[in-house]
């Protein structure tokens, strides 16, 4: 197959020429691109020659390969190619960093991407990057790719293997976001999974939820939500584990008990219930098996993606947070079915 151009009007997507060798030398310096890609390190002018010849002119002679210098203002500042098996192909890229920031890999990938399910003919487009490279995956899920799993050992960097993500986008599926960000959010900074108040003081944070920096007290307004919530939860794990009459008992008696309010509040009483609560919590789950920890991060990254579409949270007459339309479920079956297949195999880990 002869090389083709890609264009928007003002990118420019076309193969790259040995006329290229030293620009891609230099570009190549830089240690995010080295820290991420699969490009040699420390990186030589020998090293771009060979991409030129063997892995851009030969691929597209071979049709196997296709790979574009992503050009703006004339100058090259990236790389995007996409690789064929058997009618699928892999979409990899770089970046240099006068590049970044502009959305320019965004539109380079549209291209790209617009190429592998029109003239390539290809029915599904793959994406590979190692785990933590968040600026990556934004780049396709913006196009609609979905992170399928996490894979042990699947990349070479040298001698060394590492952990990958995986994802795929199909020819009929639609070219947007297929569910709401789930990576790291601006001037929010990631909590510890292992460790749940971090993982609620983040909501808090996330969602505008008050977080209290007086004495204990639990004589607030704000207490009989929390009362609510936690009666809520409760009459689920009676419905989950007795059935439905069951949780329907465990409602009408919050009812009751909240009707029996005679205003008193013991602080130091309701701090050692709540103690021996998540104390018991824990318990029940190590001895039921249940993998809480992983269950928990599960269920705190769905509760992040509840923002509104103006990125704005939704909050009832009450205060309590809603869920927005673009809500992904936590996936709670998964976690629970890795965690049974690690036993399976006899390992602790999970793999995602």
């Amino acid at each position: 197959m002869e090389p083709f151009t890609l264009h928007d009007g003002e990118l420019t997507l076309e193969a790259p020429t040995l006329a290229d060798v030293d620009r891609i030398t230099e570009a190549c310096q830089d240690p995010e691109v080295q820290r991420w890609t699969t490009v040699p390190s420390p990186y030589h002018r020998e090293h771009a020659v060979g991409f030129v010849e063997r892995f851009v002119i030969d691929g597209w002679a071979r049709g196997d390969n296709h790979t574009w210098a992503l050009r703006h203002g004339g100058r090259l500042v990236g790389m995007v190619g996409v690789t064929r098996t058997e009618g699928s192909g892999e979409i990899g890229y770089w970046l240099a960093p006068e590049g970044r920031g502009l959305g320019l890999m965004d539109r380079a990938v549209g291209l790209v991407l617009d190429a592998a399910f029109g003239p390539l003919g290809m029915e599904r487009v793959e994406w590979r990057a190692d785990v933590g490279n968040w600026p990556s995956w934004k780049v396709v899920w913006r196009h609609g790719f979905r992170r399928e799993g996490q894979v042990r050992g699947m990349g070479m960097h040298g001698e060394r293997r590492v952990d990958q993500w995986i994802g795929t986008l199909l020819r009929e599926d639609p070219r947007e976001p297929a569910h709401p960000w789930d990576g790291p959010v601006a001037g929010v900074v990631p909590a510890d999974p292992r460790d749940p108040d971090a993982l609620v003081r983040q909501f808090h944070a996330h969602f505008g939820v008050p977080v209290a920096d007086d004495a204990p007290s639990v004589d607030r307004d704000r207490v009989h939500l929390r009362m609510a919530l936690v009666a809520e939860e409760l009459a689920e794990l009676v419905t989950a584990v007795y059935g439905d009459a069951a949780g329907q008992e465990m409602e009408a008696a919050f009812t009751r008990a909240v009707a029996a309010d005679d205003g008193s509040r013991d602080t130091v009483a309701a701090a050692d219930a709540l103690a021996d609560l998540v104390y018991v919590l824990y318990g029940m789950a190590q001895e039921c098996g249940v993998p809480l920890p992983e269950v928990l991060a599960e269920v705190h990254a769905a509760n992040l993606s509840k923002l509104g579409a103006d990125g704005r949270p939704l909050l009832r007459a009450d205060g309590k947070v809603l869920k927005a339309a673009g809500y992904r479920p936590p996936d709670v079956a998964a976690v629970l079915a890795r965690r049974a297949a690690d036993r399976l195999t006899g390992s602790d880990a999970t793999t995602s």
